[in-house]
């Protein structure tokens, strides 16, 4: 499970995703809709991917018993 917080000091926005390309995929409509940027860059996608991303663990399933 990957996550992503945005860097903006204005925007709180976060999600998670499966995989680190389908949160890319959200990220870049993340900053085309709500940052106004139509065609982020990618020196622009390197920095979110290098400083807004983490890997966090799957939950477990099931009761643990």
């Amino acid at each position: 499970m990957h996550k992503f917080q945005c860097g903006s000091p204005v925007c709180h926005t976060r999600f998670t995703a499966p995989t680190k390309d389908l949160l890319m995929q959200e990220i870049t409509r993340h900053i085309q809709d709500d940052h106004h940027i139509p065609h982020p860059t990618q020196p622009i996608m390197d920095f979110l991917e290098a400083n807004t991303i983490s890997e966090v663990p799957d939950r477990p399933t099931g009761s643990g018993r």
